[in-house]
């Protein structure tokens, strides 16, 4: 079975190798010279081809965000600079044999269903080689649509955005603070790449502003001594309690880095009704005055910003729109695969299309998760080479739609009702859905008297992408150790230096103190609110 995988970012390469180890044949087209998609850093912008800026480090640890049979080398640090996300993936990469099946610096144009789709499910893929334009058509199977959703920058337009005699820009663009100094700048939008920038920008602008509508909730990379906060809060133990109860214990934990209030940044909603970001130091620029909070923009004038609050700021250099994207797959030539406005897409689980039979295309990655965004990745890919397979078959298309729509529904109950908001998807919560479909969900209850240790573990412990390798298709035999020591993994990256860092890894009993202490604060947690 030949499969078409458009892009060999993080998605498109778990595809290619998920592919492999169910005995297709994947096809990989990259624009780029290289892999890694929104990583492979690009020094100066390219339409199309999204790109981190220089000083990018990830927001989640390494423990976190990693493929689940492949965790990051001991020697990385816990937080990874795009270059260690890089060389990263290519270890991964070289590991299994992926780049004999990549096809770089060539463009995927069209997708469009052969003549005779409704019996073969067979895709006609017309691709361009980037350096000669010479364009090809081929026949393939299926499709992995793995192109990120970074693909198209939304830029927001005001009444006289033509009248600003400065310059605008979106984040896309924007790579370093070189050509930036002594100006004053407004960041539009207060997400990862508008706190990043913000940030960077301060040290050498006479004054930033970051303009947002409803605050937000910021956290830091670490928290609780400095352990990485995915490792504290990613964990089974706090699902299993009420959404009250839940969203109380975040809001502490966030408030307890900096009070939000305090700062005017505080937001409307829960820390769990929408992303929240991490960005170091961010909150002691704006104790410094380095940085200032504005609210959502109401329009610009000829040398300045309008805030929707009526004050204006005037001798502005620059703004920069870091205010999200929209993933294309305007190539696929199908209304069923159309991304509206805000990501929104008629997809069965952000995957597949209901109503196109056979099931041969998905589309990945097309989600904003709580978490890590690396794993989840990886099992739709999973579900989808199921899929592909006929091992694993979907419901109804009627089922299924109902399915989309009751998931919107629940969507504009729980999250803040925002076009940003349309593809959020708690991390354990989606990653456990996708896992039952193809039976890798872990059962930690059924570990409790074979495997009390690891059943401990699942439940209290942080929550790994490895937890989907203990059982299913592509079961890894080094799973249950990979979860057993994590925390000492965390703990020797942050003590690289030392020849044998302590363990730090928990018993059972210490997972049982752990739960009683979780209850407590729960209860407490309900009491205070």
């Amino acid at each position: 079975m030949k499969v078409a995988v458009i892009g060999a970012g993080v998605g498109g390469l778990a595809a290619v190798k998920t592919c492999l180890e169910g005995g297709l044949s994947p096809e990989c087209f990259e624009k780029k010279d290289g892999l890694g998609g929104v990583w492979n850093y690009l020094p100066t912008p390219v339409e199309g081809q999204p790109s981190v800026i220089w000083s990018t480090v990830t927001n989640l640890s390494k423990e976190s965000y990693c493929y689940s049979d492949f965790p990051c080398p001991d020697n990385f640090p816990n937080f990874l600079h795009h270059t260690k996300v890089i060389e990263y993936l290519k270890l991964y990469a070289d590991e299994f044999g992926l780049e004999r099946c990549i096809r770089y610096r060539t463009e995927v144009t069209e997708i469009s269903q052969t003549e005779n789709f409704e019996t073969t499910g067979q895709w006609t893929v017309k691709i361009k080689d980037i350096d000669t334009g010479l364009e090809t058509l081929k026949v393939f199977d299926a499709v992995l649509v793995c192109n990120g959703n970074h693909s198209k920058p939304l830029t927001p337009h005001f009444e006289r955005s033509g009248e600003f005699e400065g310059r605008q820009m979106h984040s896309h663009a924007y790579r370093s603070t070189r050509g930036f100094e002594g100006q004053r700048v407004v960041v539009v939008g207060l997400a990862n790449t508008a706190g990043e920038i913000a940030v960077e920008l301060s040290h050498v602008c006479s004054q930033v502003y970051v303009s947002t509508r409803n605050g937000t909730w910021m956290m830091t990379r670490t928290i609780d001594g400095g352990l990485p906060f995915s490792y504290v809060l990613v964990r089974r133990c706090y699902t299993a309690l009420p959404h009250f109860v839940t969203r109380r214990i975040l809001a502490l934990k966030i408030n307890s880095i900096f009070d939000h209030s305090l700062y005017g940044v505080k937001p409307r909603h829960w820390p769990d009704q929408q992303q929240a970001f991490a960005c170091d130091g961010l909150h002691q620029l704006l104790a410094s005055g380095r940085i200032v909070v504005k609210p959502g923009v109401r329009d610009l004038t000829k040398t300045g910003v309008a805030f929707e609050d009526g004050t204006v700021e005037e001798n502005i250099d620059v703004i920069i729109y870091a205010t999200g994207y929209y993933m294309d797959t305007s190539f696929v030539k199908h209304p069923s695969y159309e991304i509206r406005d805000g990501n929104e897409a008629d997809l069965y689980k952000f995957v597949f299309a209901p109503d196109v039979k056979p099931h041969t295309m998905a589309i990945i990655g097309n989600i904003k998760p709580t978490n890590a965004a690396m794993p989840i990745i990886e099992l739709q890919c999973r579900w989808a080479v199921e899929v592909f397979k006929r091992r694993k078959s979907l419901p109804s298309e009627d089922q299924m739609k109902k399915a989309i729509c009751k998931r919107r529904q629940d969507m504009r109950t729980r999250y803040v009702n925002s076009p940003r908001n349309t593809t959020l998807v708690e991390y354990i919560d989606y990653m456990d859905e996708l896992a039952e479909e193809i039976d890798c969900k872990p059962n930690w209850i059924g570990l409790l008297v074979s495997d009390p240790r690891l059943a401990l573990s699942l439940f209290f412990g942080q929550c790994i992408p490895s937890q989907y390798r203990l059982r299913g298709p592509g079961a890894w035999p080094k799973a249950r150790e990979t979860i057993l020591t994590n925390k000492s993994r965390i703990v020797k990256a942050f003590q690289i230096h030392q020849k044998q860092p302590p363990d730090h890894d928990r018993s059972p009993l210490s997972w049982f103190l752990i739960a009683g202490l979780a209850l407590l604060t729960a209860y407490l947690v309900y009491c205070k609110f």
